[in-house]
């Protein structure tokens, strides 16, 4: 079966509907400049200087700083040192361990045998 070229000829457009338009700018990237992206430092308040009921300000709070979790090394290490000193009934290395767990503490140096010259 072979096509005619009326076929392959793009359709008109319906003349059911009508064109859509936009009156809004699209909501997506940042590429003009002054587009709100960018707050200038001296736009920047402290949280006790800003009155959170005026409709003509945007509140913005940055979360704190997490503390960094331990390594799976350091987890390993501390979970280690709680279980060795709840079974042998040692406080001071179950605390060690639960220090290390909390990122109060780093593990120590790995230990080599000692080498006299």
């Amino acid at each position: 079966m072979s096509s005619s070229p009326k076929d392959n000829a793009p359709r008109p457009p319906s003349k059911v509907v009508e064109p859509t338009r936009v009156n809004t700018a699209p909501q997506q990237a940042s590429t003009s400049p002054d587009d709100g992206a960018h707050i200038p430092a001296d736009q920047i308040r402290n949280p006790s200087e800003v009155d959170r009921n005026d409709p003509n300000i945007n509140v913005v709070e940055i979360p704190a700083e997490k503390k960094q979790s331990p390594s799976f090394k350091e987890q390993v290490f501390g979970y280690a040192k709680v279980i060795r000193g709840t079974a042998l009934g040692k406080s001071d290395v179950k605390e060690q361990g639960e220090q290390v767990l909390r990122g109060e503490e780093t593990i120590p140096a790995k230990r080599r045998g000692s080498t006299s010259n």
